[in-house]
């Protein structure tokens, strides 16, 4: 059965977090193994099932008005997602802390498991489904291997210090597992640098105006799919 997106690691350096944040203990699983690096883009965490779209809360799909284009992209890739599988997004509508310049579409892939064998796929599945369905991925920013903690560090700080894809800046960085995992293994296999002082939680901006995200212009000028 579906499942919420596990809660993610901060890497031991990331300057961000709360006190409520859970910190990897051990890099080892991310070294001399082939990882992705991707920005960690400023939104909502969203699940694609055949069955229905969810947000943080499994219980039903979303009510804020903001998600009601979610409903109408589920409504369009629904049949075309296979039963038993779980898609991850980070939906980026409405504006929470970061004010992106050019998004490629709303619903930013990052993720997709098998939840009969609670595995996630390797990182080229991701991308296969991801074209299927005619959504974006969150953006790559490395691909390959790194054999020190040391390295791994300074590549995660310098990137995530890079403004953001979209315009604007970055709210950090997520390295995982360019293979495909297991859910018991899913805090060794996947973690985070965040910039400090990054507002994650949706209070903050649930409660105000929905101000929408710019998104790039498409073919013609015309807004992306």
């Amino acid at each position: 059965m579906s499942a919420k997106y596990p809660r993610s690691f901060h890497l031991p350096w990331s300057p961000g977090g709360t006190s409520d944040d859970k910190r990897m203990a051990d890099v080892s699983g991310l070294l001399g193994v082939e990882i992705v690096i991707t920005e960690k883009c400023d939104g909502s965490n969203l699940t694609y099932t055949r069955k229905s779209v969810f947000s943080r809360s499994h219980s039903g799909p979303p009510s804020h008005p903001s998600f009601d284009l979610a409903k109408a992209t589920h409504a369009r890739i629904a049949h075309l997602l296979s039963e038993g599988t779980s898609v991850f997004c980070e939906y980026c509508y409405a504006v929470h802390s970061i004010e992106y310049e050019a998004l490629p579409g709303y619903s930013l892939v990052f993720g997709v498991r098998d939840d009969a064998q609670g595995l996630f796929w390797e990182w080229d599945m991701v991308v296969a489904q991801a074209n299927d369905l005619g959504l974006p991925t969150v953006p790559v920013l490395f691909r390959g291997r790194v054999e020190e903690e040391g390295e791994l560090e300074a590549l995660t700080s310098a990137l995530a210090r890079e403004p953001s894809a979209f315009g604007g800046p970055r709210e950090g960085v997520v390295v995982r597992v360019a293979g495909e995992f297991p859910d018991a293994a899913f805090q060794r296999c996947l973690a985070k640098w965040v910039r400090r002082g990054h507002v994650q939680t949706d209070e903050h901006w649930m409660h105000q105006e929905i101000r929408p995200q710019r998104l790039a212009a498409g073919p013609a000028g015309g807004p992306p799919p």
